[in-house]
């Protein structure tokens, strides 16, 4: 096992491994007695092969979507570096349980392991909105990744999610925040006119400046914009509202974004993760973050010309005035305030931000 995780990603856990083999050389001079009468003994008692984990993943988004692909190519990398004894078996959307549901399911047992945002469970667990994308949080998505692995935020977010007994595997961070709307907007006035769909901090900054908002299943936006649920969406980068197929069902793309960057979660109950062997856990966690940097990669080229090709199919692109901004980026900090006023978790992962955010040289 450990030669195929170093040879398929080259990655620092091997050294890990480099440690562990010196140790034991260190010690094994000494033990060479006991191991001799371990391995007599194993003659007469029949060899226990080592566990086979088989886990059931249920994902929130569909199974086009680059958060499903890169995990059909997850599984397979956990298969191969771990000899076949962590196999996984993903199901689409609502396969089990509904998509608000993931978190409290995955640390029930219901299931092992799901793919999913925080903003589906940030009633549950407040903090978990927060992380998933704060309006008007102006890093990019190489900012992000040195934020939860550089400056502790993901070991934070860790002992967050292990209250609900599931690890926080990995966080997969995506460029972009934007709306789509079936009517014309150019001003906040026009906004606060719409039925939109949002969800976590940005429907708690949105609700603040007097727009309505309702939450409805990513999968389902499509249908909602079609038959007149909602007017309009503040749910992802233009590319994945592409992807989505939005541009048949809205006439307007919204520019800037509302936040740079959002966060998928790779959860996994905990009671199964503690089980795990530490060379499977290193093998897991190495095939997550390679996963998270495929997703990553998939959206940065879908992005390059997913505004275009909208266009190209008749959407108009209206870009909001420097005010209108200013007064939607006025309203996320008030948020931020709030937000953070009401939760203990919450209040010190923003501080974080703010820290971040002060480190990387943004105004």
């Amino acid at each position: 096992m450990q030669m195929k995780i170093c040879n398929l990603l080259n990655h620092t856990p091997c050294d890990m491994f480099e440690e562990v083999k010196m140790k034991k050389r260190k010690i094994g001079s000494k033990l060479w007695i006991l191991g001799l009468l371990a391995g007599l003994l194993l003659l007469a008692v029949p060899v226990q092969a080592e566990k086979t984990f088989k886990l059931t993943c249920q994902n929130v988004n569909a199974m086009d979507h680059p958060g499903y692909i890169v995990i059909d190519q997850l599984i397979e990398d956990v298969k191969t570096m771990t000899d076949g004894k962590l196999v996984i078996n993903q199901i689409p959307p609502g396969g089990m349980v509904k998509s608000p549901q993931t978190l409290a399911a995955t640390g029930q047992g219901a299931i092992d392991m799901t793919i999913t945002y925080g903003c589906y469970h940030g009633g549950d667990l407040p903090v978990a909105a927060a992380s998933f994308a704060l309006p008007g949080d102006p890093r990019d998505v190489w900012d992000m990744y040195n934020f939860y692995y550089k400056d502790g935020a993901l070991d934070f977010l860790r002992e967050q999610y292990k209250t609900r007994n599931v690890h926080y595997l990995a966080p997969a961070v995506w460029p972009g925040y934007a709306m789509m709307s079936k009517k014309k907007v150019e001003d906040l006035e026009d906004i606060k006119k719409l039925k939109v769909r949002a969800s976590g901090t940005m429907a708690k900054m949105l609700n603040n400046v007097g727009v309505g908002t309702t939450f409805i299943p990513f999968a389902e936006i499509y249908q909602a914009m079609s038959r007149g649920t909602i007017d309009a969406t503040v749910s992802g980068s233009h590319a994945e509202n592409y992807l989505q197929n939005l541009q048949e069902v809205a006439e307007y793309m919204v520019e800037p974004d509302f936040s740079s960057a959002q966060t998928l979660e790779i959860l996994v109950n905990m009671d199964q993760w503690n089980a795990m062997p530490e060379e499977m856990q290193v093998a897991f966690e190495t095939a997550a973050q390679k996963a998270s940097l495929h997703f990553t990669r998939m959206f940065m080229n879908m992005t390059k010309t997913a505004t275009q090709d909208m266009m190209n199919e008749g959407v108009e692109l209206i870009t909001l005035s420097d005010q209108t901004m200013q007064d939607i980026r006025d309203a996320s900090y008030k948020t931020w305030e709030k937000i953070a006023s009401e939760d203990k978790a919450t209040a010190q992962f923003i501080d974080m931000v703010k820290k971040d955010i002060a480190e990387e040289g943004y105004e």
